[in-house]
Order: C-alpha cells, then sequence, then structure tokens
C-alpha cells in the first residue's frame, strides 16, 4: 500500500531525536566524532569510578535552520544508549527556578527504562533510575564484604563478583523472597552507616547522603508501590512532603522539605540534588544532558544569562557528565551569547562544533534511503537522481546544501510543481499528534504550562500579565472582571495546599472574583488528598476561588503543541515568525483563555474515561499491524483492531513502539514503521 496522496519527502524536520532514522552515510560523522570522544573521557574506567571533572560544555551550531542538529543527537543517544543517562532539556521559563527544572527534567527521564521499544513502559521493566539505585547498593555492599566492615553475614568467595557484575540480578528488584534483598530489607538501618562510610571511601562526597540511601532503596526495594515512587521523585525534585510520604520513605522529620519552601530555596537545593546525582553516576553510568531548542533564551535576556548560569554551574559543579547545547549560528551569535556573563561563556568548548552540509553524493545516499524507506523500487530512485537536475543543486562536487533545503527540493520535484507552505493550523495539529504519541511529555512541565500563560497569552485584548515573586504565585492575569493568580505546584504537601487554599480566599474575600489556577497532570496524585485532615477545607476553596485545571493526555497534547509550534519558529524550522505563531495560538487556544479567565467552573468540558493504551492490549496490537504492514493510514489501523478506538486512542499507543513513526498531513495521518 502506498498512499497517492502522501509524498515520501514531506517530512523535513527530525522532531524525537530519540527514534529511529536513516543514516547518510558520512553526513557529519566528524561532529560525531568529537562527541564521542568527550564522553569517552568520562566512561573509560570501570563501575565503580572515581568521580570525573565534567569537560567544557559542548556548543553544537548550525549555520542556518536544517543543517540536521537534532539528527546528530539522534545518532549521538543511539551511540550512547546503555552507556549514558541521555537527558533531553526544553527550555526553561521561570529564571528563578532553573535548576529546579533541569532536576525535573532529570527525574521524568530516570524514571523511564533505558530502552524505548514496544516493552519500554511494561511496569515489569526497571527504570533507569532502579539501575541506578541497585548498582549503588551493590558495589557499596560489595565494598563492606571487602572491608569486613558493618557486615555480620559468611558469604561465598565469588560474591563480590557476582554482586558487582549483575547488581539487578543480585538483588532481583528487592524481591522478598531473594536472600540478598531480604538482607538489605532487614538490616538497612544497621549498614546505612557504614554505606555512608562507604561512599567518602570512594571520594563520592553526597550531601545528606543518608536520605539519599533511604530514598532510592525505597524506589528500587518496593518497584510496584506507585505512591512511594512518586514520593521519591518528589524528594529528588525538593518538592515538600506530607508525613505519609516522609514516612514510606523512611525520612525523619528533621529531613523534611520545609512546606514555606520559597522558589530561591527549591531552586539552591535542587543545585545540591544535581551535584549529587551527578556523583552517584560514578556508581552507574555519565549523565550526557542535551539543551534543545536554545533559540528561545534570545526571545529574553534574562532567560539567556540563566541559561549560561546552568551550563557554567553543570561544568564547575557537577562531574560524571557532558553537556551538549545546539543552536543555530545566527540566533547565538546575535541574541544569546551577548547576554552571557564573560565567566559562563568561558565554560564552553572553544571552537563551537560545526555541522556540515550535504554533497551531492550524500545527497543522492539520502534520496535512496527515503525511497527505500516507502518501498519504492531502486529504478525510481535512479529514474529520480536526474544528473541535469543535480548539477543545478550541486555545481561541483565540493557544493554542500543544508539537508531540509534538499529535502524541500525532493519534495517538490516528486510533486513535479511547487509545493505550498503548510499551514500554521497544520503545523500544530502535527505536533499535538505526535506528543500524543510521546509518553515521556504526558507529564508535569511547569515551564512549559508558565509560558502558556506568560507568553502565548500576552497581548490577549483586555488582559494585562504581571510576574510575581510569590512563594505560590508566578505570575497574575488581569481583566476587568478579576485577579487571577497562576501557580506551578507539582508537590502534595497538605500544609503548603492548605496556605494556598488560605492566601487565594483571603484575596478573594478582598477582591470578589478573584482565583487562583494551578494545573495537574495525570501521572500528580488528585489535591486534597483523600486521608488529609485539612480536605474539606480545601474543597470548599476549589468551589469558590481554587482552580484545579486537571489535564488529560489529549490537553497536554493540544497545550505543549503551542510551545513545539514556537520552538519552530525561534529556530527558523518553518516560514513563520513568532509573533505569526502568538497570533494564530490567540485563535487556536480561544476556548483554553475563556477557561483559565472565567469564573470556577467556566468551560470545564464533561469529564471524559481516557482509554489508557498502555494498560490494555490495544498498543501491543498497533504495533502489530503497523510492523506487518510497515506502513498504512491510521484509519486502516482503527479498522483492522479487535475493538472499536479512536485516532488518538492508537496514537497514545504508539508512544509505546519508538519504531512507529507517525507522518501527520492534512489528507490523512500515516503511520511508518522504522526497524532499528
Amino acid at each position: 500500500m502506498n498512499p497517492p496522496e502522501f509524498n515520501p519527502f514531506d517530512d523535513l524536520i527530525v522532531k524525537d531525536p530519540r527514534r529511529p532514522e536513516a543514516i547518510v552515510p558520512g553526513l557529519n560523522d566528524r561532529p560525531l566524532r568529537i562527541l564521542l570522544a568527550q564522553f569517552a573521557n568520562l566512561s573509560h574506567e570501570p563501575v565503580p569510578r572515581a568521580p570525573r571533572p565534567a569537560p567544557d560544555a559542548l556548543l553544537v551550531i548550525s549555520e542556518q535552520p536544517g543543517y540536521g542538529k537534532s539528527h546528530l543527537i539522534g545518532r549521538l543517544f543511539r551511540e550512547l544508549r546503555e552507556r549514558a543517562t541521555l537527558v533531553y532539556v526544553l527550555p526553561f521559563q521561570n529564571p528563578a527556578t532553573v535548576f529546579q527544572s533541569l532536576v525535573l527534567a532529570i527525574t521524568r527521564e530516570l524514571h523511564f527504562p533505558t530502552r524505548s521499544d514496544g516493552a519500554a513502559w511494561d511496569p515489569e521493566q526497571p527504570t533507569q533510575l532502579d539501575l541506578l539505585a541497585h548498582h549503588l547498593f551493590a558495589h557499596l555492599l560489595a565494598d563492606l564484604i571487602e572491608t569486613r566492615r558493618g557486615l555480620e553475614i559468611d558469604t561465598e568467595p565469588d560474591t563480590t563478583a557476582l554482586l558487582r557484575a549483575d547488581p539487578l540480578g543480585a538483588f532481583n528488584r528487592g524481591a522478598k523472597h531473594d536472600p540478598w534483598a531480604a538482607v538489605m530489607r532487614e538490616h538497612l538501618a544497621v549498614l546505612l552507616p557504614f554505606f555512608e562510610e562507604a561512599l567518602e571511601r570512594r571520594g563520592v562526597a553526597v550531601e545528606a547522603a543518608g536520605a539519599w540511601l533511604r530514598v532510592l532503596f525505597q524506589y528500587a526495594w518496593e518497584p510496584f508501590d506507585a505512591r512511594g515512587r512518586r514520593a521519591a521523585l518528589d524528594w529528588i525534585a525538593a518538592q515538600p512532603l506530607g508525613e505519609e510520604e516522609l514516612a514510606r520513605l523512611g525520612l525523619r522529620p528533621a529531613q523534611e522539605i520545609e512546606s514555606e519552601i520559597s522558589p530561591e530555596a527549591a531552586n539552591e537545593l535542587c543545585r545540591s540534588r544535581l551535584r549529587d546525582l551527578c556523583r552517584l553516576a560514578s556508581f552507574f553510568r555519565p549523565f550526557v544532558f542535551c539543551f534543545d531548542q536554545t533559540e528561545i533564551y534570545g526571545h529574553q535576556a534574562a532567560l539567556a544569562r540563566s541559561f549560561g548560569m546552568v551550563v557554567a554551574a553543570l561544568v564547575n559543579e557537577a562531574p560524571n557528565h557532558l553537556t551538549l547545547v545546539t543552536s543555530n549560528q545566527e540566533p547565538w551569535v546575535e541574541r544569546i551569547k551577548p547576554y552571557l556573563e564573560d565567566a559562563d561563556r568561558d565554560r564552553f568548548r572553544e571552537p563551537a562544533v560545526t555541522l556540515d552540509g550535504l554533497t551531492r553524493a550524500q545527497g543522492e545516499d539520502l534520496v535512496r534511503l527515503r525511497l527505500a524507506t516507502w518501498q519504492q523500487p531502486p529504478e525510481a530512485a535512479q529514474k529520480f537522481l536526474d544528473p541535469a537536475w543535480l548539477a543545478e543543486l550541486f555545481p561541483t562536487e565540493r557544493n554542500q546544501m543544508g539537508a531540509r533545503r534538499f529535502l524541500q527540493k525532493c519534495k517538490e520535484r516528486w510533486a513535479r510543481k511547487p509545493v505550498a507552505a503548510t499551514s500554521l493550523a497544520e503545523l500544530y495539529q502535527e505536533h499535538r499528534e505526535k506528543l500524543l504519541a510521546e509518553p515521556k511529555r504526558h507529564a508535569f512541565e511547569p515551564d512549559t504550562l508558565q509560558w502558556l500563560v506568560q507568553e502565548a497569552a500576552r497581548g490577549l485584548p483586555d488582559l494585562e500579565i504581571e510576574p510575581l515573586g510569590s512563594n505560590y504565585f508566578s505570575l497574575r492575569w488581569t481583566t476587568p472582571e478579576r485577579a487571577c493568580f497562576f501557580g506551578f505546584e507539582g508537590g502534595t504537601n497538605w500544609k503548603r495546599w492548605q496556605t494556598i487554599a488560605r492566601n487565594i480566599q483571603g484575596r478573594a474575600e478582598r477582591n470578589p472574583g478573584t482565583k487562583a489556577v494551578f494545573f495537574r497532570t495525570p501521572e500528580l496524585p488528585a489535591i486534597p488528598g483523600a486521608s488529609w485532615k485539612v480536605a474539606a477545607e480545601i474543597e470548599s476553596a476549589k468551589a469558590a476561588c481554587l482552580q484545579m485545571v486537571a489535564l488529560t493526555v489529549e490537553d497536554i497534547a493540544e497545550l505543549y503543541a503551542a510551545k513545539e509550534l514556537f520552538a519552530d519558529a525561534a529556530q527558523g524550522d518553518i516560514p513563520f515568525g513568532t509573533e505569526q505563531v502568538i497570533r494564530f495560538l490567540h485563535t487556536q487556544l480561544a476556548p483554553w483563555w475563556e477557561r483559565l479567565r472565567g469564573p470556577i467552573g467556566h468551560g470545564v468540558p464533561p469529564v471524559a474515561v481516557p482509554r489508557k493504551a498502555g494498560d490494555s492490549n490495544l498498543a501491543g496490537q498497533v504495533r502489530e499491524i503497523v510492523q506487518r504492514a510497515r506502513f498504512l493510514s491510521i484509519d486502516e489501523v482503527i479498522s483492522q483492531l479487535a475493538a472499536p478506538a479512536v485516532k488518538d486512542d492508537v496514537l497514545k499507543a504508539c508512544g509505546y513502539s519508538a519504531e512507529i513513526k507517525i507522518h501527520a498531513h492534512p489528507n490523512m495521518t500515516v503511520l511508518q514503521w522504522q526497524g532499528a
């Protein structure tokens, strides 16, 4: 089957570097070698290794949009899979919470398995944080056995070798019937001081080491305790916890994060957490932090300065990692670099890593790869690659052209006519559909949500937007009808939520109509908790002035797609400017603007019970159908399913198979199987 409306050169931009893409032989091999060489300096010794200072940050510069930044990141990620913890960092929005944003990105990555194939989100599959924890405890326990410190248990001669060779298997993921898992569970309190000493002997200086060990133990030894794992992730991200969560983690009240913690204090605590995570990587894998879409920082000097400060702090303070930054040349030189402090600018390696364009031979290879992917016969490529046409594009063998520009020329040649520019509505819909198929993005992203109500909403009629320095509210909308305070709170500390409720109630009493708005994504527990003593008080506030916007996966795709579209414009990836995108979003998201600025309960959609693609056999069915057919429309997939499903169901199910690529177009959405 070959959809007649579909052009094999339609996809011009790599959006998800983790998904398989055809590799043109030789293209950007030189930059890739530089990146891999820098990483090799961090990982050439066996685990556990002494903490290795971070090299200077690597800046990858594209002469112009379309030279393959995301494609290069994808190649790097595939080369380093199983060897590094790869963290893809989207732009932050609040300069006061940049380290908290980075730690949230890290915990989101660590809470997923290494592999992103069809079984990647099976609860039986250990996450990267499981692996880190098991490696840490296995090597520390082996150290104690070898030194005979703190452990009065007879062991076989090869015990330490087995612990170090297979940490996950050694403890069987904390299974209660496993002897070594049971030893850890029974003697943890006694062993903790000796583990802390072992960390010191290894030169791994971790702040609050005892708390870290308890948190990681709870996470890894209770892999099916969703609430306990959520509490562990919240602790790492410096979210205040309630008494029940503290008890689950085995933490003392003295180790509690203050419920009234300020954004600045939480940010500084996350800076410490970041250093600790990188130090603990001595027992597992180095980190690679990839800062993409950095062109967005060029729109605010404060964000650019904060970004430079984060990169410098990583290089100066955090061992066992490589920082990678990508940017197009013009925005970097003109709108980002000038705002970096001199000391921060010096933390970037010189010279920058520059990307190469396609040569004529590589262009021919790219055409053959694209056509082969769509099951075109070899003679189709031969006919398409007319020497005269290629000579117009590449007058000599040494001429180069950006891959995206070349693909645009191929797209027009395939269509045998100039191809009309894709509209903003079509580009937005493409992002929405692809976000539905990205489970890692179906989570709380405070920076994305703050960008939405702070930047995307700017210029709406009868609306003033003011940033705030409050502990609870980041900004305020003022309309003729009311003041709307926005907060971006992911935690579940009842004291903090009680204070928030009382704060907004007091404001509403003084100025009727005032309300506060908070977003909650599916993985976050509902507010208030069912057992909270203050539940009735918070419910009363919710009925009057505390608006909790519970986002579905479909809502997340709709809202996050707005920022992805803006990022495209900021990077020069689409023929529209950022102001054009904002004007489009004013119309596209009109129901959301009305819901957010209206009274409590205004514009709330009816409650729907979503199908959970990963909890049924839908994901497996979709995977099997697409793998068998290689490519087909989403309507054809739906027609072959055992039970009725809608388009969004199938798109979410596609997220459980990295090999399924989504091609969203005005006339149809096509699913394509791209094996490793």
